[in-house]
């Protein structure tokens, strides 16, 4: 119904991901002791002993580049994926184990309350279910559909409403098997990481930051992460809500999407548009009727009119909450007093992370596109009951082959 909904939600765990990725080089990297199975081989020289270890440093560091998942355990984007989806759980002394994300355990593994897993990349992608020849498959299915459409535009044959809607399905497919290729599929066994302390004692000297009561683990005062609609969203619209359990026993992964102002928010916005933007390509095709291609054309305006609203209040709301503005703002005007704000001010901003102003605009926009949506979708399917007769045509692919 709204592939790019489903999109969304893959470009944020990607920049989730991202950011996981950068806050883990600051950590050592445990490593295997390469410099005793090394420095057998120059024992006898104990007179080089300074030579032999910048020799063994040097072949160390060729082989982090080399190898990312080798010797030195490097914190790759499937390690991101995998913690952010609560690949890894942690089980202190004396207390209930759950799920934590990449910020919670770069926090544990810096103050010691767990050791730097020593798991490899390849290690994360063997949890996976994910099936290559399937994804081939699915890729090559694709690319002969789209080869299709466009041999059909070629040759001047119809092409009906559905082929162009699934077409923009296609485009958000594609666009998430590209978000989502380093995400393992499907990890039932998650990695269980211990703690020689109780929770207890952790949040005690974690301080008065600690001191709140948590929404979901203990450790939400790390990472207090964006909404999930299962958890926070349901409950309010008195729908089935998500795990009543307490610490969590698993993440949702439908927790709204924080992108900022990145690639990834580009690469979003641009697919996102062009999945409402290819329903223009039907604004002249044969209708049963005139009143339902004016219902077209109406409902692919709103839907392109709508997300671009969307994006515009989303990238305001994204900016303000994490001080962007301002921060652009002294950068321009040379204003270092104005750009910044202090802690207390983001966690207030945080707190509200959507606004009244937000709601009260898309409330609107979102019943707006939401029948837009339906009506496109049942469209497609009464339009098949009156095609032009050239729609039932194949594509004369010989017509592309040289004759001589």
């Amino acid at each position: 119904m709204a592939p790019e909904f489903v999109l969304a939600f893959a470009t944020g765990q990607k920049v989730e991901a991202k950011k996981s990725v950068e806050l883990f080089k600051d950590l050592e990297l445990p490593r295997e002791n390469t410099s005793r199975t090394v420095g057998s081989a120059f024992s006898w020289q104990s007179s080089v002993q300074s030579v032999k270890e910048k020799f063994v440093a040097l072949v160390t560091r060729i082989d982090d580049k080399l190898h990312g998942d080798g010797k030195a355990h490097k914190w790759t984007i499937r390690h991101a994926f995998y913690a952010n989806m609560g690949g890894f759980v942690l089980q202190p002394r004396e207390s209930a184990a759950f799920p934590i994300n990449g910020k919670q355990l770069h926090w544990l593994i810096k103050r010691g309350y767990v050791e730097y897993p020593k798991m490899t990349a390849k290690e994360v992608w063997d949890k996976s279910k994910a099936d290559g020849f399937q994804k081939s498959l699915t890729c090559l299915q694709t690319a002969w559909f789209i080869i299709q459409i466009v041999g059909r535009a070629i040759q001047k044959l119809p092409i009906t409403t559905l082929e162009i809607t699934t077409l923009s399905f296609v485009l958000c497919t594609l666009a998430m098997f590209s978000q989502w290729a380093n995400k393992p599929l499907d990890v039932e066994s998650p990695t269980i990481l211990t703690s020689s302390k109780s929770i207890a004692e952790i949040l005690i000297e974690a301080g008065s930051v600690a001191s709140q009561p948590y929404k979901e683990t203990p450790l939400d005062f790390i990472d207090n992460q964006s909404p999930s609609w299962l958890t926070e969203v349901q409950p309010h619209l008195r729908f089935r809500a998500g795990p009543r359990m307490r610490p969590l026993p698993r993440f949702t992964n439908d927790r709204f999407p924080v992108i900022g102002a990145g690639p990834d928010a580009v690469f979003l916005f641009l697919f996102t548009m062009a999945y409402c933007g290819l329903h223009f390509a039907a604004w002249d095709f044969d209708f049963p009727t005139s009143v339902e291609r004016y219902l077209w054309r109406v409902a692919s305006i709103a839907i392109c009119a709508c997300a671009f609203i969307f994006w515009v209040c989303e990238t305001y709301q994204d900016g303000h909450r994490l001080g962007r503005w301002e921060r652009w703002y002294a950068k321009i005007f040379h204003d270092k007093r104005n750009g910044r704000i202090d802690t207390m001010e983001k966690l207030r901003r945080n707190r509200r992370f959507i606004p009244v102003w937000e709601v009260i605009v898309m409330t609107p926009v979102t019943v707006v596109y939401t029948l837009a949506r339906t009506y496109i979708v049942v469209e497609v399917f009464l339009s098949q009951r009156s095609l032009p007769i050239g729609a039932f045509n194949s594509v004369q692919w010989s017509e592309f082959v040289p004759h001589f």
